[in-house]
């Protein structure tokens, strides 16, 4: 479940341990892995902040006379840490919320909305890390530009990078070629200063034209002057790039081989795929075009739209008359396509009948006139290929490049969705894309109830067993249950994806007996072959607090045959909080009737060895971010320590979602006892994994 988000490493400044648990909790639930602190004196904060953690929020329910928000910050400021933080507050008046927010908070919540909190705090998150990825990028940046003005420096060819007709960098070479003193900076000149007296005009507006128009390339013949006096013909291939962060023209300027040519000589490189018999350009050469739009986008120098477009009817036709059909039709619709755009525009075939075209506007009622065109010219008539008249259906998408735009798999990724949108809604149409928004609210869990509820109705529940092999030696065999939904679209969900939002509901204790019932037909069908299997079997909040839960398990497991010792019933950690009354009687009947006991997700509360420490608990699985953590800075320091300490308690370690050997190497040397995860078998619907095998 956790696998895809980020590990939130939170400071929790409260005076009461269980409410700041309670907070916690609130991102767990959410899916997030967690590392938390619970702080309750400046002491304490500065303790935490000393760490080498890179804590993402700080998070304050509860102020003191030591603990107001002006220390905190000032705490924070003086440790030099970029950590947002966020005001829990009992009743979120305006008077309060301004001041806090005037102070240094980033949000003010209101205690008990935990959609308002987890929204925000989410947020807050998202821009930590822009600013993070903007200080490495900002690094990384100047590293990069102090190497490429080192290689720039050696170059033998002379290069000069031009803004706006204003020269921004020279290198020796170009210095040396048009006569100038080392000493001497062109730095802030104009370009035309050094071109011909009768030529400057149209050089400027040929490369000012250039940079508006976002070009990929192009070439200028030209006489530029040596010493200011001597004019030598030369001739500077002109191609986009970045210099300083900033978007510029690149000036490769070699002497031009023809001196006769006395007149200015201008010419943009048009590149059409070689052979191509649409004249399309192909996927590299419109990326390097896209390339260049997004940095002048992002740069300010204009916007651009791109265009996908998806031939909606080519897979019936290929399907009915086969390629020696479908391939001419997409070649003449290549051809169209290409016979109604602009000259300023540019286009190319994705394959599979998908195209993507690059529009030289923004304004996005000028993108529907001419998409307007593209579907007349494409769509009113039928293209005959052969003794075929064939139908042509396509459908557009589209998406404005903004300054916000930089990556550019996910503009094609996101024209492509616009593109399906318009043909879900039937076709011949332009859709713009838009970002889908999040809902972050109770009604979810409404939903996903729906959902289970009609999973349990349509029996679309599976149960997926995974092996827990032992690193120690024992013959224990251990599997984990899994249990998958299928929805009414057909698409299969892990329950640990959305389990925590509803494992409290009623609902769910419905779901766990259903599993427990199935998982006892298969594990009864097991040990009949003279396996001695146990199964760890995942159970939800709801079956904590239902008083019948513990003797109807124990007449199931008798009627299965099955010794209540091969089971081993699984609570999440955040549970043990959040059922901290009923828990300890829940735990005693269970071991009473002779069942283990397991806690699962461990690690990522507040304090997870005082929350099992008055427990009798048998195994224990860490929390899968821990796994991921081997192979950080750390190498994992956090999860040795805690191994440390489960093993004092005499508590089973199993460490999950271990996908490599060199994951497993580190785990063995540290005492780890069981270990899971896809590297020794993934889930699978039957028990059939050798124990007795090397690992």
């Amino acid at each position: 479940m956790n696998n895809n988000k980020e590990t939130l490493r939170i400071l929790i400044i409260d005076s009461d341990a269980e409410k700041a648990e309670t907070i916690l909790n609130v991102f767990r639930d959410a899916g997030h892995a967690t590392r938390g602190c619970h702080i309750t004196s400046v002491e304490s904060l500065e303790g935490a902040l000393a760490e080498h953690r890179r804590w993402n929020l700080l998070l304050i329910s509860d102020f003191s006379e030591d603990l107001t928000f002006s220390s905190i910050d000032d705490c924070v400021a003086r440790q030099g840490r970029d950590i947002p933080a966020i005001a829990i507050i009992d009743s979120a008046d305006a008077s309060e919320t301004f001041e806090l927010t005037r102070l240094g908070a980033r949000s003010v919540v209101p205690l008990g909305n935990n959609d308002h909190l987890l929204l925000s705090a989410l947020k807050e998150v998202e821009d930590l890390n822009i600013r993070r990825h903007y200080r490495r990028m900002s690094v990384a940046l100047y590293e990069s530009e102090k190497q490429r003005r080192m290689l720039l420096d050696d170059q033998v060819d002379a290069i000069v990078y031009i803004s706006d007709g204003i020269i921004r960098y020279t290198n020796p070479a170009f210095m040396e070629l048009t006569g100038s003193d080392e000493n001497e900076s062109l730095t802030g000149k104009r370009f035309r200063e050094l071109v011909g007296e009768s030529d400057r005009q149209q050089v400027e507006d040929f490369l000012i034209n250039t940079e508006d128009s976002g070009q990929a390339m192009a070439v200028i013949q030209c006489p530029l002057l040596k010493a200011g006096t001597t004019e030598q013909p030369v001739r500077a291939v002109i191609t986009p790039t970045s210099f300083e962060g900033e978007f510029t023209l690149s000036l490769l300027v070699r002497p031009n081989v023809s001196e006769t040519e006395q007149v200015i000589k201008q010419e943009v490189i048009q590149k059409t795929s070689p052979g191509s018999a649409s004249g399309l350009f192909n996927k590299q050469q419109f990326q390097a075009q896209l390339d260049v739009a997004v940095q002048r986008a992002v740069a300010g120098k204009g916007k651009t739209t791109l265009l996908c477009m998806t031939l909606d009817s080519l897979r019936a036709i290929h399907e009915k008359d086969g390629r020696k059909v479908s391939q001419p039709l997409l070649i003449a619709v290549a051809k169209q396509l290409g016979g109604s755009l602009d000259k300023e525009h540019t286009a190319a075939s994705w394959g599979g009948g998908v195209f993507m075209i690059l529009l030289k506007v923004e304004e996005k009622n000028q993108v529907q006139v001419i998409a307007d065109k593209i579907l007349t010219a494409i769509s009113s008539e039928p293209v005959a290929i052969g003794e075929h008249s064939l139908p042509v259906k396509i459908s557009l998408g589209g998406i404005v490049l903004t300054d916000t735009s930089n990556d550019l798999k996910t503009l094609l990724v996101q024209a492509r969705h616009a593109a399906t949108q318009a043909q879900k809604q039937g076709g011949g149409r332009l859709c713009f894309y838009q970002k889908r928004k999040v809902k972050v609210v109770s009604d979810v869990e409404k939903q996903l109830a729906g959902m289970v509820s009609q999973a349990l109705n349509n029996d679309a529940l599976r149960l997926f067993y995974q092996p827990v092999v032992s690193l120690q030696g024992s013959s224990d065999e251990y599997y984990e249950v899994f249990l998958r939904m299928t929805d009414v679209r057909g698409r299969e969900h892990d329950a640990a994806s959305f389990r925590a939002k509803l494992d409290k509901n009623a609902l769910w204790g419905k779901v766990d007996r259903w599993q427990l019932i199935q998982a006892s037909k298969d594990l009864m069908a097991k040990r009949k072959d003279g396996h001695n299997t146990c199964l760890i079997v995942h159970v939800g909040a709801s079956a904590v607090t239902d008083a019948s839960f513990v003797p109807w398990l124990g007449v199931a497991l008798k009627a299965a045959g099955i010794p209540p010792q091969a089971v081993a019933i699984e609570l999440s950690e955040p549970n043990l909080t959040k059922c901290s009354k009923n828990i300890p009687d829940f735990f005693k009947e269970l071991k009473g009737m002779g069942c283990q006991i397991a806690i699962s997700d461990f690690g990522c509360g507040l304090n997870p060895m005082a929350a099992i420490a008055p427990l009798d608990v048998d195994l224990v699985r860490m929390d899968a971010s821990f796994t991921k953590e081997l192979t950080s800075a750390d190498k994992g320091d956090e999860l040795k320590q805690m191994i440390g300490a489960l093993a004092k308690k005499q508590c089973k370690v199993i460490v999950p979602q271990v996908e490599s050997a060199a994951e497993m190497a580190p785990l063995w040397q540290c005492g780890v006892d069981f270990i899971q995860g896809p590297f020794l078998q993934s889930p699978s619907q039957t028990m059939s994994f050798d124990f007795e095998s090397d690992i």
